[in-house]
């Protein structure tokens, strides 16, 4: 059996998977233990499949669920019986010594379940219309850097489906802290994650406004996640925090680079602060 399985969810993006895959092969990991890389394909057309084939025949590819990337993820896990989860997107590419320092962790820490990595961008921000997820000092829980026992994975139901664009991981971490699962932060399990634009073009999937209908599903399933997750301070000052630092570093370093979807995420964020707000006064 292996010991990990490495599920990469991907949707149209051939060139970042072909990259993701190369930086995991065992020419650029030291890791001696027996592990597998299963790939779960939401994409619309057959140009992942078609690369699949022709360039890593050997590596489990298989069909995933097109409901987003929870059940894109879930998919994938159905296809491995490894002992250890590790979770990465399909535009990341994974250092070298990333699994052995996910093993190494597991080994040093064994009542730990939970391990998560470090995510980096690859350059200095250029425009703010760009995003990246980066996690440089742990407590995200994000599954573009991830690895689960297999084991609890299944206990808990795996990833929730129901949230279709975000917040799967938000979700599941928040489901882990109500059962008392503790987590560790791996640093030398590092990944690098390009920039990516958050302009409604190209693979950029997500529609306007996903965030806040993410965490309306989120609080009508966890109402006892309110306020920690939906707090009207917060929230307005994250407002505050983007008009006093944010806007100033979008002007001054990126020369107004995609200030208007700074502008439009800080619209946002008021209609969340308005949103949370609702929810508050009918408690």
């Amino acid at each position: 059996m292996s010991f990990f399985g490495v599920v990469i969810p991907t949707y149209e993006r051939t060139d970042d998977l072909r990259n993701c895959i190369k930086s995991l092969l065992p020419e650029n990991q030291i890791f001696s233990k027996p592990y597998e890389i299963i790939i779960s394909d939401d994409s619309n057309s057959d140009s992942s499949k078609e690369m699949m084939m022709n360039e890593f025949p050997k590596i489990k590819y298989v069909k995933g669920k097109k409901k987003g990337p929870a059940g894109n993820r879930n998919s994938g896990v159905k296809n491995t019986q490894a002992e250890w989860l590790v979770f990465i997107d399909d535009d990341c590419i994974a250092q070298e010594g990333y699994l052995n320092a996910y093993y190494n962790a597991i080994k040093e820490n064994p009542g730990i379940l939970v391990f998560e990595g470090r995510i980096f961008a690859d350059i200095p921000r250029r425009t703010w219309a760009e995003g990246c997820p980066e996690n440089e000092t742990g407590g995200m829980l994000w599954t573009s850097n991830l690895c689960v026992n297999r084991k609890l994975f299944a206990k808990m139901g795996g990833l929730d489906e129901e949230f279709e664009i975000a917040y799967e991981d938000v979700d599941f971490a928040h489901r882990l802290k109500k059962t008392g699962i503790r987590s560790k932060f791996v640093i030398d399990a590092s990944v690098c994650h390009p920039w990516r634009t958050l302009r409604q073009k190209g693979n950029n999937w997500k529609r306007k406004g996903y965030a806040l209908d993410s965490l309306k599903i989120f609080l009508k399933k966890h109402p006892d996640a309110f306020p920690t997750h939906g707090s009207t301070k917060t929230y307005s000052w994250h407002v505050l925090r983007m008009i006093i630092r944010d806007l100033p570093f979008c002007v001054i370093f990126l020369k107004c680079r995609g200030i208007d979807i700074l502008i439009s995420q800080i619209i946002d964020l008021i209609r969340t602060a308005l949103f949370v707000r609702s929810i508050a006064n009918k408690k």
